[in-house]
């Protein structure tokens, strides 16, 4: 007796018996199935009540709608979806047509389209929006031809043994319980959809719960480990220097240069660690700050990098007063952007220079670095903030400055961007949200350092 109930009518619904997945996915096939089969007895019952009641056309109509219905639903369970919902609908609609136009209309069998309506927009997929709405107007166009045509675009069958009024009761309630049916389907679709999505949202929040937690623990770590690291890379360099003011032979000092190379290099890259699990761990701390003072000091740093004696920097400064913004954060991003610019400067040209604006205007801080260096390929802008990205193979860098610039920048809410062209030069745009502070900056002349 099992088959008798309406959730066992489609093979697909027993097949995926007790698997809220495979029911989930296959809800429209079953509900397509369920509406044939029983549209299909209903138009059984509905013709052996009309042979009762003497009728000869209605019978035959309801029998042809009978054996059609059912068709559809064989094809549906056979595995042509599609095709099941198309003849299904096209029949229905011209089905109705021709048997409204013959009907007495208040028979109200031209009802019937309202819950056509409903079956077009339910039992479709998501990707066959054109035919749900081509259907859905289909109905809507044959319901108002009928009342253009005063139901009479084929002439009037002989009903009149018909109990009007009884067959204007059965139809109107049938079309509204089959209407109802698709909106409480709807709804219950929408329902799990929305159930499915906030359990989802909630997988995911935990996810990202989970993700920030071993992030912090991770940058806890990098930073505890870099900075444990320091000490013995330290020791080795003192080493190295010491051994290096002993030693006279040329080879042994070759190798102790390159060792020296080596050390100077993992101690930028425990630097570049430290930067940047600092820049995660720390808050962000707003100070007055004297701008000028600081670039000029970002600058003491390079003074005797390789190069650097070579190069001609320019300064432009424009403040008034001191700027509200975090000292150590904006000193990380003018060390990596001032190192990247003599790194790959051009020192075979004749005037080799570096130039460095900045202002405070609007609550912005604005900074340009630009260069008339190498200059950086076009396809590998988008790349040049990517964490470990390197230009070329000969980069001696780790790959984590610009990295971490853009993530500092980020830190304070700002915007950084870039603008190069390989021969040319680079130029870098900071604009960093702040304020000025009531602190005047010592007042000093624009330079130019050789």
């Amino acid at each position: 007796m099992n088959i008798l109930l309406p959730k066992n009518w489609s093979r697909y619904s027993r097949q995926f018996s007790g698997d809220q997945e495979g029911l989930r996915k296959y809800k429209r096939v079953i509900l397509l199935s369920q509406f044939a089969l029983f549209g299909a007895v209903v138009g059984v019952l509905h013709a052996v009540e009309d042979l009762i009641d003497g009728q000869r056309f209605m019978p035959m109509m309801d029998f042809i709608m009978a054996v059609s219905i059912f068709i559809c639903y064989v094809i549906n369970e056979s595995g042509r979806h599609k095709l099941a919902r198309i003849v299904l609908l096209s029949f229905l609609n011209l089905f109705f047509f021709v048997y409204s136009s013959l009907a007495n209309h208040e028979l109200g069998i031209y009802l019937y389209y309202f819950s056509w309506v409903g079956l077009a927009a339910v039992v479709f997929e998501i990707d066959e929006n054109f035919y749900r709405f081509f259907f859905i107007g289909l109905s809507i166009v044959l319901t108002i031809m009928l009342f253009a045509t005063d139901f009479d675009a084929f002439g009037t069958a002989d009903f009149a043994a018909v109990d009007i009024q009884r067959s204007f009761i059965i139809n109107f309630v049938s079309s509204i319980a089959v209407l109802v049916f698709f909106i409480v389907f709807m709804v219950n679709m929408n329902e799990q959809s929305e159930v499915k999505l906030m359990a989802l949202a909630e997988e995911v929040q935990e996810k990202n719960n989970d993700l920030e937690k071993v992030n912090r623990e991770l940058d806890r770590f990098f930073y505890s480990a870099s900075h444990d690291l320091k000490i013995p890379v330290m020791d080795i360099k003192g080493v190295i220097n010491a051994a290096m003011s002993e030693v006279q032979d040329q080879h042994i000092l070759e190798y102790f240069q390159l060792l020296k190379e080596r050390a100077q290099k993992l101690d930028g890259f425990l630097l570049d660690i430290i930067d940047y699990a600092r820049n995660s761990e720390m808050g962000v701390k707003l100070e007055p700050v004297d701008v000028a003072l600081l670039i000029e000091d970002a600058l003491q740093n390079f003074t005797f990098i390789k190069g650097a004696d070579r190069i001609r920097f320019e300064k432009n400064f424009k403040f008034d007063h001191q700027v509200e913004v975090d000292r150590v954060r904006l000193m990380v991003i003018l060390n990596n952007i001032i190192s990247n610019s003599i790194r790959y400067h051009r020192l075979d040209i004749r005037d080799p220079w570096i130039r460095i604006d900045a202002s405070f205007a609007d609550d912005m801080l604005n900074i340009t670095v630009a260069d008339n260096g190498q200059g950086i390929e076009e396809d590998l802008l988008p790349k040049i903030f990517n964490m470990f990205f390197r230009g070329t193979n000969q980069s001696k860098g780790s790959g984590l400055g610009l990295y971490i610039v853009k993530e500092t920048v980020e830190k304070l809410s700002g915007k950084i961007t870039v603008f190069s062209k390989v021969g040319t030069g680079t130029s870098f745009k900071l604009a960093l949200p702040s304020r000025t502070s009531d602190i005047p900056v010592q007042q000093k002349e624009n330079a130019t350092i050789l």
